[in-house]
């Protein structure tokens, strides 16, 4: 079958078996549900939320601020009621405290009893901060804790800007009671401008000194810096690599007892093999005796033939007249003393070495079949050594046919136990019977010589004996002819078996040297990775404490690099504010002789008071807004769908075992790929088209984001195509797990600028980042070329696990076609 061919049954076998495409098609479904599911949804996180029960409680009992009633609770209550932001419900603290135990309620806002009190204590000596309390359950709902908490948020910016109104007038009715003490403050400004001229001569001189250090701590802190980077590099990658050492060493113990096995194994079959190489050379050497022997005696069987004719033609003749009936008489009396003569000297003994090469070509025969026997018992405990023989397909077919050629021999070894039977017959007829008519027929003859009356009587006997004669010797010629070419026929096929068993033995004795030298070399091997190994560890032990030391050093350089920075900062900072001291004290001075003038004349509006209460408002604009919750998550949930679905197609699709025995791997390879390829497409192309044109997902581009889905797809199935096809249900098993690695670590749940750094240094290295990323970019930030980036590196996976895949067939090939080529000769020598 060639590799076109083959290609076409990989895709066909889907089509054969109801049960195999009614699973493939699931599989295909698989991203579809989870489009259906998680995607159909187009509610949004803040959509609905008054319906969420918060408990708000008032205890504030107001205070009394320049003769005027003051109660900022009762303020927010009136508030509340007008605002829909969330399902207030006003209740006192204890069924607020029922509410919260009996998971009423998501939130409860608590205004204490003394807020309002402690608000006007701004300008006292000890100004106390209101707080307002309130008290989240997280635990019902992650994402209705952040709803309460900015509402809780909102509240407390509202709060503070009327409490921020109430400290601006009590502010401003006091600043006119400031003016009087403007006077004493510029006489102090005079004084501290003086002080400050000589601080400044002394900063300025710790900063030159410094500034002139401060280059050879920076060089210090960045050598210890780089020795401490080089000492990590060296022990993660010792240490990274410690697992895999051991797993070599592993695999060459394992690698030796397998070689072991396979050498005691080869030994103790070599017996066997020897006995039946000399068991078909035996076999051979007999049809070749028998051969020889029938072609031998042919021309004595033609002669007889012969003689028999002439004899008839005599007795015809002896027939016509009395005188040439006597000479025929004569001439028949000579015929048959020849005839008593090459009876006695060539068919007589010819006939004894027939039966005798029969009786030994049906000797060799038996023996054949026993050998026959033996091989079938051995091919049918040979499974038992070797996993997987069993179920293989060429394996069945050389039992099924070496059953069906031992299930005619019985029928055969009764048909050759004729033809020993008729040589024995052939050869006690010549012996006795034929024998005892010859010398009957020279008597005869004699006493026909004697009398023409007694040569008549004899004449008539002979014509009608001459014919029984003639018509045995013909059919004694064709059996003999049709026995000599069944002879060799039988000597061809034992010549086949000898030669064949000729070539298992002189295999098998260089198989058995081949696995010698391949057991010595995994003893080595093995030897020398368990050194390896322990060397490994030693040198892993070594790097991390130079690690440890390294890490030390830097770190103690980096703070002292700091500190030295951080004092020539504060010292650089203490000169320069001393310089502004200098010049702000100088102008504090001249500011506050005119203060009290200025500060007697303010008078602030209404309009003012709200500027100081609520100085900045937000000017908000949103771009590249999501018209659903769904289109935030899409991204990610696309993404999983695809890998998924490629995850459970393994399921489905056979993904390790060829249709057929391929004709090369890159055959296997391609019509795998060729197969599986068209199902993930199918995939892709179901899940992005039910979501542009069903689920209405608003995109920059259709095109792309069907053209993007089927990169993907194909992608992740390299990707799975790698795993399972090296290591089966492990393999699946370490898919998922990549699967769950990726779950917090690609920007699905929290942004990848959000993580710790060790998980955004890793999502650098996982396919779910940049599949999400191009998403985004196709679905709402329509940025071309981030998305050509991430494209371009999910192009990477594909070719990366594109040709480890292959490698894979091209190791597993190799294995098919030496179990085959090994049954293959199995056979070969079973039917020969």
């Amino acid at each position: 079958m060639g590799k076109a061919g083959y290609i076409s049954a990989e895709i066909k076998r889907i089509f054969k078996n109801r049960y195999i495409l009614l699973s493939v098609c699931l599989g295909v479904l698989v991203p579809l549900v989870y489009a259906m599911i998680m995607l159909s949804p187009k509610w949004g996180p803040y959509d609905n939320t008054d319906n969420l029960p918060v408990a708000v409680v008032n205890n504030d009992q107001g205070a009394i601020s320049d003769g005027e009633r003051i109660n900022i609770g009762e303020v927010l209550i009136a508030s509340l009621k007008e605002n829909k932001l969330l399902g207030w419900d006003f209740v006192s603290s204890e069924e607020a405290k029922n509410g919260m135990d009996n998971m009423k309620y998501y939130m409860t806002i608590e205004v204490p009893k003394d807020f309002s009190e402690k608000a006007l204590t701004v300008l006292d000596d000890e100004p106390i901060k209101p707080e307002l309390k309130y008290t989240q359950n997280e635990g019902l709902h992650f994402m209705a804790a952040q709803v309460t908490n900015k509402a809780a948020e909102t509240l407390k910016t509202q709060l503070s800007t009327q409490i921020t109104a109430t400290y601006v007038e009590n502010v401003v009715s006091q600043v006119k009671e400031v003016a009087n003490g403007f006077k004493e403050a510029a006489d102090g400004a005079k004084q501290m401008n003086d002080g400050t001229g000589q601080l400044k001569d002394g900063s300025e001189q710790i900063l030159d000194s410094l500034n002139g250090k401060s280059s050879d701590i920076g060089r210090l802190a960045d050598g210890a810096k780089q020795v401490e980077d080089g000492n990590r590099t060296m022990k993660e990658s010792l240490v990274s690599k410690q697992g895999d050492i051991t797993r070599l060493a592993n695999g060459a113990q394992e690698l030796n007892i397998g070689t072991g096995t396979l050498f005691s194994n080869l030994q103790n079959k070599l017996s066997d093999i020897a006995r039946l190489a000399d068991g078909a050379k035996q076999v051979s050497d007999g049809t070749s005796q028998l051969v020889s022997a029938l072609n031998e005696k042919s021309s004595d069987i033609n002669r007889l033939t012969n003689g028999a004719s002439q004899l008839a033609d005599g007795a015809g003749e002896l027939r016509s007249g009395a005188t040439e009936l006597l000479e025929g008489a004569r001439q028949a009396k000579d015929g048959s003393a020849q005839l008593k003569d090459g009876l006695n000297k060539k068919i007589l003994p010819g006939s004894e070495q027939l039966a005798a090469g029969v009786q030994q070509a049906q000797t060799g025969v038996n023996e054949t079949i026993e050998s026959m026997q033996n091989l079938q018992v051995a091919l049918e405990q040979l499974p038992n050594s070797v996993d997987g023989l069993k179920d293989n397909v060429l394996y069945k077919m050389i039992i099924g046919q070496l059953n069906e050629n031992l299930k005619t021999v019985p029928q055969k070894q009764k048909d050759f136990q004729i033809l020993v039977d008729g040589a024995n017959e052939l050869r006690d007829g010549l012996k006795n019977d034929f024998n005892s008519g010859v010398i009957a027929l020279d008597n005869g003859l004699g006493q026909l010589v004697e009398g023409q009356q007694q040569l008549q009587n004899g004449a008539s006997k002979l014509v009608d004996g001459s014919k029984e004669v003639a018509i045995g010797n013909k059919t004694v010629a064709a059996g003999w002819k049709e026995l000599q070419t069944n002879a060799a026929k039988l000597h061809d096929g034992t010549t086949r078996v000898k030669d064949g068993n000729a070539a298992v033995e002189s295999g098998w004795n260089d198989l058995t040297v081949g696995a010698t030298k391949m057991h010595d070399g995994s003893s080595q091997i093995r030897d020398g990775n368990k050194t390896v190994e322990s060397g490994w560890q030693e040198l892993s032990a070594g790097a991390t404490k130079l690690h440890d030391g390294a890490s030390q050093v830097s770190e103690g350089n980096q703070t002292v690099k700091k500190g030295w920075v951080t004092l020539t900062e504060g010292i650089s900072q203490v000169d320069g504010g001393l310089g502004e001291l200098s010049d702000g004290s100088e102008e504090l001075y001249e500011g506050l002789e005119g203060g009290a003038e200025r500060t007697s004349s303010i008078d602030p509006e209404e309009e003012n008071i709200a500027m100081f209460a609520e100085p900045v408002v937000l000017d908000n604009e949103v771009i590249n807004s999501f018209p659903f919750y769904r289109d935030s998550n899409a991204p990610y949930i696309l993404t999983l769908a695809l890998y998924v679905g490629v995850l459970v197609m393994s399921f489905a699709v056979q993904y390790r075992k060829p249709v057929t025995l391929p004709p090369s791997a890159t055959a296997w390879f391609t019509g795998k790929v060729a197969k599986i390829s068209m199902l993930a497409t199918i995939q892709a192309l179901i899940i992005s088209l039910y979501t542009l044109f069903v689920l209405k997902l608003n995109v920059q581009s259709s095109i792309s984001f069907v053209l993007f889905s089927i990169m993907v797809s194909l992608t992740f199935l390299m990707i799975v195509l790698f795993l399972v096809g090296l290591a089966g249900n492990i393999g699946r098993f370490l898919a998922l797990a990549f699967v769950i690695l990726q779950l917090s670590t690609t920007g699905s749940a929290l942004p990848v600028d959000m993580l710790p750094e060790e998980l955004r240094n890793l999502s650098i290295f996982l396919p779910f980042t940049y599949s999400i990323n191009s998403y985004r970019n196709i679905i709402t930030l329509g940025n071309t070329s981030n998305m050509w980036d991430n494209i371009s590196i999910l192009l990477i996976y594909f070719a990366l696990f594109a040709v480890l895949s292959f490698l894979v067939f091209m190791f597993k090939y190799r294995s098919l076609r030496e179990r085959a080529d090994v049954n293959n000769e199995k056979v070969s020598e079973s039917v020969s």
